[in-house]
């Protein structure tokens, strides 16, 4: 079933109309982020996607929905012969004039249903797992080679521009995230992007990169080990054995929090509990960050269908950082999606 009709069965017992503003939901119904909204008639089905005058003949020749119609404030220049087209303020007086009950992911617009629409992406279909697989594809085959490369003597932001370069040449259609290409030091901020530091013989350095395929997303992060002492080389121990602990107990029925628990406790017993400073993990699709969310207090419940990262982490301020990521898919028990080895 593809989305937009799942999202028709999920919401038209309860209403009239179903409206979609935000990027990710647009991205997950129709596959046009950057439309200004979509409208469905949930008794027959039928959709109207309103788009940007500028956008109009794009959305018409790829847009999976049953109508397109562009909007504007104002018709200048005059409308093209087959436009179609409404002048409004915005697309909120579209929806005024509706009637009947609308569910939105917009609380202005309707009764809000942004919770149901991110349980609905949440569970993948088969062939949303096989995008997802191409876009893990394309990113396994760079950090292949990465590895291949020398490193050492190359700014982070080199690192970077061979990524984005490698992406696209093995046929990402984006970067899911900005890349992070933390090396030495830098690898104690789990947040960190990249800089003008140079990549030093000794070093351990974090990169986390995804690339996209279509409107799908992929997570993962391997820490390159370019030499270094004991305290990040028994780390980097800590957080694969959190990785494999996390990934036994990650399968339908498991609540998030156990998930998250199993990897706190391996890293606790290295004894680097003060530097696991985030959460084990959380679920990627059209968005990289989107539910579940794998963390001590999460109330979240891992279902079929799911596709989570594992990625525990121990970040040392002014030593560095270590971070182990994989993507799995919950069926059953945990299927792990990535082919790589786990140390570099």
């Amino acid at each position: 079933m593809k989305n937009l009709e799942k999202l028709v069965k999920a919401f038209s017992e309860k209403y009239d109309y179903l409206v979609l503003t935000r990027g990710p939901n647009l991205a997950y119904a129709v596959g046009m982020p950057d439309a200004v909204g979509l409208v469905v008639e949930l008794g027959t089905g039928h959709s109207t996607l309103y788009v940007s005058r500028l956008d109009y003949t794009r959305a018409r020749n790829t847009a999976r929905v049953d109508k397109v119609v562009a909007i504007a404030s104002a018709e200048v220049p005059p409308r093209r012969p087959g436009e179609e087209l409404v002048v409004a303020p915005g697309f909120a007086d579209v929806v005024k004039k509706l009637g009947g009950r609308v569910a939105s992911d917009s609380k202005e617009l309707g009764v809000d249903v942004s919770g149901e629409i991110a349980e609905l992406r949440a569970v993948k279909d088969e062939w949303e797992l096989g995008v997802m697989k191409e876009a893990l594809a394309i990113t396994e085959s760079v950090y292949m080679k990465l590895s291949q490369s020398r490193l050492v003597g190359l700014r982070e932001r080199d690192v970077v521009a061979l990524v984005y370069k490698w992406f696209l040449e093995e046929g990402a259609d984006g970067v899911a995230f900005e890349p992070i290409v933390a090396s030495g030091p830098n690898g104690a901020y789990p947040h960190y992007r990249f800089g003008e530091r140079k990549i030093s013989h000794g070093d351990y350095v974090v990169v986390d990169i995804g690339a996209k395929k279509g409107v799908y997303c992929s997570d993962m992060t391997r820490t390159f080990t370019l030499g270094g002492g004991p305290v990040l080389r028994d780390a980097m121990y800590a957080v694969y054995e959190a990785v494999k602990a996390a990934e036994k107990v990650a399968r339908e029925g498991a609540p998030a929090a156990e998930v998250d628990k199993a990897a706190r406790g391996v890293i606790e017993e290295y004894g680097f509990a003060p530097y696991f400073i985030h959460s084990t993990g959380h679920g990627v699709g059209v968005e990289v960050h989107e539910p579940p969310r794998l963390y001590l207090t999460s109330r979240d419940i891992l279902k079929k269908g799911y596709v989570v990262t594992i990625e525990p982490g121990v970040y040392i301020e002014g030593v560095g950082g270590v971070r182990i990521e994989d993507m799995v898919y919950i069926d059953g028990g945990t299927v792990v999606l990535n082919k790589l080895p786990h140390i570099f």
